[in-house]
């Protein structure tokens, strides 16, 4: 997750009618988080860049308005799941931040340090026996079946959760990574440029790890029932 949060507003794989996997929906769905999160928000930053003072917090601040959009229409057409929860939450810190910083590389350093709480939040999580990973799955599997919640359950208790342990494990640190990559972009390129490659980067790394958790969790899942 990113200081903007691509995840609820597009990066989830979108399942088509038929309930098959779409490559073309899922690269539908996240070459619109990046418009959304990327490009109009760069977009609006210079247009209005030159019309303000240098140095002026507006145009950042005004660079989250279609992100933030997305996410209420999210909120909107679905229920508010855990994922979108957080989203919300980081969202939320962005503005606040932006509003109480003196400048703009102390804000775009605050808003990416967010990050690093969010990953630390998932590693809290396998720390307290309750990994965020093993909900968030469970929840888009209670919209199927009865029987294959059921299947999932029984599976996870064999386990002992160890598989969605390791997987939020690989998220917390996977954030913070990209918390850490953020930073230095804070630091080291324009805040236009930042507002572009930040939400790119945050997409690019939430396909991976989606990617990742689907087909570990899948194949260990089917071998803790086949044992």
């Amino acid at each position: 997750m990113t200081d903007i949060p691509p995840t609820a507003t597009g990066v989830a794989p979108i399942e088509p009618k038929d309930g098959g996997y779409s490559a073309v929906r899922t690269f539908f769905s996240i070459s619109i988080s990046i418009v959304i999160n990327a490009v109009l928000p760069y977009l609006i930053y210079r247009w209005l860049e030159p019309r303000f003072p240098a140095g002026s917090l507006i145009p950042l601040l005004a660079s989250t308005v279609f992100p933030l959009l997305a996410l209420l229409v999210s909120f909107l057409r679905r229920r508010a799941d855990i994922i979108a929860i957080i989203s919300l939450v980081e969202i939320t810190i962005s503005i606040v931040v932006t509003l109480v910083a003196s400048n703009i590389e102390y804000a775009l350093i605050a808003r990416a340090l967010q990050g690093t709480l969010t990953g630390v939040f998932f590693l809290i999580t396998i720390l307290i026996g309750r990994p965020l990973l093993y909900y968030v799955a469970r929840q888009f599997i209670a919209a199927g079946s009865p029987a294959v919640l059921e299947g999932f359950t029984a599976a996870n208790a064999r386990d002992g959760l160890r598989t969605f342990k390791r997987l939020t494990a690989l998220w917390g640190l996977g954030t913070i990574l990209s918390s850490v990559a953020n930073v230095w972009l804070a630091t080291h390129v324009s805040p236009a440029n930042y507002l572009l490659i930040s939400p790119i980067i945050g997409v690019g790394s939430n396909v991976v790890m989606i990617a990742v958790t689907i087909r570990y969790a899948s194949s260990r899942l089917r071998r803790v029932m086949a044992s």
